[in-house]
């Protein structure tokens, strides 16, 4: 009868190192905690802004941060990391960006553009080829003084608005 016993135990320990091996792999999360969806769209003066860079930098201690880049259409999904969608429920700061690189090659340029780039700062002189430059209002360049909270509850969030304003 212990004939028959080892290979059902071989079966079994086969099946559970299996088991714990194909688990691990797919845990690529890290440490962050668990995640839910958010989304939203980035305007400045009420049009959408293509390209931006949306961080959600939280306030709590320890924290998860989230970003993503908008679409076309000023619309993100956020992510814990390029594994991980959704950001862990809490209060965050927000900080956004839109970074431009300047090629030295002559662009073609619209008013609007160069009134986004005044306002936001720019303006004369202009940048070195290759070097890049935040087109949006500078206040949004930075969670301390960009002006936006935003609280991720349990259940995320869904068409969050983040609203910019030349005039800051």
């Amino acid at each position: 009868m212990s004939q028959k016993i080892w290979p059902a135990a071989i079966v079994v320990s086969v099946v559970v190192v299996l088991s714990i091996t194909v688990g691990c792999q797919k845990r690529s999360r890290g440490n962050i905690p668990k995640t839910v969806p958010v989304s939203g769209i980035v305007l400045l003066d009420g049009q959408p802004v293509d390209g931006a860079m949306v961080v959600f930098v939280p306030t709590q201690s320890p924290g998860y941060g989230a970003y993503a880049m908008t679409d076309s259409s000023g619309r993100f999904q956020l992510k814990s990391s390029d594994d991980v969608m959704g950001a862990v429920p809490g209060d965050y700061l927000v900080q956004v960006t839109k970074l431009v690189v300047d090629t030295g090659k002559p662009q073609l340029v619209v008013q609007e553009d160069v009134e986004h780039a005044q306002a936001a700062g720019g303006g004369g002189a202009s940048p070195e080829p290759g070097a890049s430059k935040n087109v949006l209002p500078e206040k949004y360049s930075n969670p301390k003084t960009s002006g936006i909270q935003i609280t991720v509850p349990a259940a995320g969030l869904d068409n969050v608005e983040i609203k910019l304003s030349k005039g800051g």
